[in-house]
């Protein structure tokens, strides 16, 4: 299997589980943004809550881009990494977007 869509299907199906997962928590709803032609991934939550707090959040933003998984946002607690990992994502094709380029750069994942 060409590794571009192993990833895209390893992003899917690790958004498809977050959105089972938190539901419609709080009045939030879910939705995954997939543009596979150009392998762009986000996962959001909207809605109101309380009746008056209106809502709209970047959870996860995922790029594919020569054959690396760029993790461009993470707004939440979840360990992204190593879930794509257990995904079948190769630690060294992980490349941590939103960190400055000397961060990015850690043993187990990929330079940038």
């Amino acid at each position: 299997m060409d590794k571009t869509i192993k990833y895209q299907q390893a992003i899917l199906s690790l958004f498809e589980e977050y959105d089972k997962f938190w539901g419609h928590s709080g009045g939030l709803q879910n939705r995954i943004i997939a543009d596979t032609r150009q392998n762009a991934f986000a996962l959001i939550a909207f809605g109101w809550q309380n009746e008056d707090t209106y809502t709209h959040l970047l959870c996860f933003h995922l790029e594919i881009i020569g054959g690396k998984v760029w993790v461009r946002e993470n707004n939440t607690e979840a360990l992204i990494v190593n879930e794509l990992v257990e995904k079948g994502v190769a630690s060294e094709d992980i490349i941590l977007g939103f960190l400055g380029s000397e961060a990015q750069i850690y043993p187990h994942l990929a330079a940038a």
